[in-house]
C-alpha cells in the first residue's frame, strides 16, 4: 500500500516544497522546530489542503490540485496519533477503541478490540477511563483506537514526546512490533536523535520546508549529504579541508587545525588537489589512545594530541571538549562513563585520539 506526495505550501515567511515516494516501511522525518514536519502530516492527512501538489495512497489519488480533487479526511483512512492521544473522557479503554469500526458484527469487533488490546499490552484495563491511566497506556489506547479502523497509512505526530525516558523507550519497541504485526506506510515526526535511529527504516530529513536527505538511517546517520544534515543528526565535529592527494581509495586532505588527514573517497565522489571539502566524524567514532598502547590497524593514522578543555555528562557517556592539533581545532569525542574513569580523563588532561579514515565521511 504505497504512498507517494508531492506538495506545496506557501505560509507567511515560509513556504514547504516536498516529494517523496515510500512503501509499507516505517519512514522518521526529521529536522529541527519549524522544518515543516507537522505540516507535511496536516497535509497528506487533508487537515490542511496544499496550494498545489497531489497525494496518493496505495494509487488512489485523495489529493491533485491539478484535477481538482481533494477526498474528505473521513473518507481518507488514515490513521492520525497526536501528542495529546485525543481520547474521549467520558468513554472506557474499550469503547475508545472500538468507536471507529465501522461495518463489523459485534461478535467481529469485539475480537478485533481483544486483539488490539492484547498488542499494546491494554489486558485487564478495558474498563478503565483516560483519567484512570498512565500517560504511556493512553497513548497505547490512542494507537490501538487509530489501528481499530484499518488505517492505509500511519501519522504519527512526535506521539511519545510528552512520556518520560523510560515510558518513551518501551513504547518505541511497541510501534517497531505493531508495524511488524500492521505493516503499512508509517510516517513518524521527531526530533529526538535515538528516537529517529531506532525507529526509522528510513529516514527523511526536513529543513525550512525542504528534504535535505533521505535515505537509510546508516546513510542519514553516517554518510550526510549536506552540511545541515551533519549538524542536525549529532555529527558535532564538522572541517573544512583542502584535498592534496587522491590514491584509489584514499583521499588525503589538510586542516589548519588538524593538520594532514587520511580519509576514504565516497564512491563515485570525483575529487581532486586542491579542491575545498568538508569532512567529518561522529564523536562516538573516536577512540582514545592509551598512554603506552602499541598502536595497530586502523587507529596508527590519523593521530591527533590535544588537550581537554571541558568535560559534559550524558548519563551513560560524557562529551571531551578537545583543544586539538597545532591549530587549535575544537573536537568533541564521545567516550563511555567506565572509560573516562579508567583512563583517568578530565579537564586539563593532554590526550591523543585518533580519527579513523574509515570513519571520515567526506560531504559531498
Amino acid at each position: 500500500m504505497p504512498l507517494s506526495f508531492t506538495i506545496r505550501k506557501d505560509l507567511e515567511g515560509f513556504s514547504l516544497n516536498l516529494s517523496l515516494a515510500m512503501g509499507d516501511g516505517l519512514l522518521v522525518l526529521f529536522g529541527p522546530s519549524g522544518a515543516g514536519k507537522s505540516l507535511t502530516l496536516k497535509m497528506i492527512s487533508g487537515l490542511i489542503t496544499p496550494d498545489e501538489g497531489e497525494v496518493a495512497i496505495g494509487g488512489s489519488r485523495v489529493f491533485d490540485s491539478s484535477r481538482r480533487i481533494n477526498v474528505p479526511i473521513r473518507e481518507r483512512r488514515i490513521g492520525y496519533l497526536f501528542q495529546d492521544y485525543a481520547l474521549f473522557p467520558h468513554m472506557t479503554v474499550e469503547e475508545n477503541v472500538s468507536y471507529g469500526i465501522k461495518g463489523a458484527g459485534r461478535e467481529e469487533a469485539g475480537k478485533k478490540v481483544g486483539r488490539l488490546l492484547d498488542l499494546m499490552r491494554l489486558g485487564g484495563l478495558q474498563s478503565r477511563y483516560p483519567h484512570e491511566l498512565s500517560g504511556g497506556q493512553k497513548q497505547r489506547t490512542a494507537l490501538a483506537r487509530t489501528l481499530a479502523v484499518d488505517p492505509e497509512i500511519l501519522l504519527l505526530d512526535e506521539p511519545f514526546s510528552a512520556l518520560d525516558y523510560q515510558v518513551r523507550e518501551k513504547l518505541r519497541a511497541d510501534l517497531v512490533n505493531i508495524h511488524r504485526v500492521y505493516p503499512v506506510p508509517t510516517i513518524v515526526v521527531t526530533h529526538d536523535l535515538e528516537e529517529a535511529f531506532m525507529l526509522g527504516d528510513s529516514i527523511a530529513v526536513l529543513n525550512q520546508g525542504a528534504i535535505e536527505q533521505v535515505g537509510g538511517r546508516e546513510d542519514v546517520f553516517y554518510r550526510p549529504m549536506t552540511r545541515n544534515v551533519a549538524r542536525f543528526v549529532g555529527v558535532r565535529n564538522i572541517f573544512d579541508g583542502v584535498v592534496t592527494g587522491v590514491s584509489g581509495a584514499d583521499v588525503t586532505l589538510v586542516n589548519p587545525g588538524l593538520g594532514e588527514i587520511k580519509a576514504l573517497r565516497p564512491q563515485g565522489l570525483p575529487l581532486k588537489d586542491g579542491q575545498d571539502v568538508t569532512f567529518c566524524i561522529r564523536p562516538e567514532e573516536i577512540p582514545v589512545i592509551r598512554s603506552g598502547r602499541a598502536l595497530e590497524g586502523k587507529v596508527k593514522e590519523n593521530l591527533v594530541e590535544g588537550e581537554i578543555t571541558s568535560v559534559t555528562g550524558r548519563g551513560t557517556t560524557q562529551i571531551l571538549f578537545v583543544r586539538a592539533g597545532a591549530g587549535d581545532a575544537a573536537l568533541k569525542v564521545e567516550v563511555p562513563n567506565f572509560v573516562l574513569r579508567k583512563l583517568g580523563l578530565a579537564t586539563g588532561k593532554r590526550i591523543t585520539v585518533s580519527l579513523k579514515k574509515e570513519s571520515i565521511w567526506i560531504i559531498p
